[in-house]
């Protein structure tokens, strides 16, 4: 999972029940990005996100490099080196070099929809969830992801 996923995931309350469900894994330059950063700047993210990585909910990768300077080069080494089933992120920069190195990625409302999909939540939850992330996410990802959540039985 990217920086800008996790935060976000934070920031509308999910990122928990999200992290009992996914195994989450992230570089360690995305935890120096999220936490170290974050608390040096007094984000009250940053504490929680902490907190996450010493509880397991969120497991800090081994990284074989360290010459990784942006969390983006990370995820994509590390996805390259794991079995891992995609990269969460709605980076617009990071999705295309994603679909350009074959490296499957979802949206953090996806994740909702995933979750609602397997039964893990009821629709109403799902549609409720979606609009607490609504304003951390595009229009097209909400629109997405609201259609796909009503047309489920």
């Amino acid at each position: 999972m990217d920086a800008d996923c996790l935060i976000k995931l934070t920031k509308a309350g999910l990122k928990e029940f999200i992290c009992k469900q996914e195994k989450i894994v992230i570089p360690g330059t995305v935890k120096r990005e999220v936490v170290d950063a974050g608390k040096s700047k007094g984000h009250p993210d940053a504490e929680l996100i902490e907190e996450n990585i010493r509880d397991g909910l969120i497991t800090l990768a081994k990284e074989v490099a360290s010459d990784h300077v942006k969390g983006d080069q990370a995820l994509v080494a590390m996805f390259k080196r794991g079995r891992y089933t995609a990269v969460a992120t709605d980076d617009a920069k990071l999705t295309r070099i994603l679909q350009a190195t074959g490296i499957p990625f979802v949206l953090p409302a996806l994740l909702i929809f995933s979750i609602c999909r397997r039964g893990l939540i009821d629709k109403v939850k799902g549609l409720n969830w979606l609009e607490r992330l609504s304003p951390f996410i595009s229009e097209e990802e909400y629109s997405v992801t609201k259609l796909l959540l009503e047309q489920m039985s």
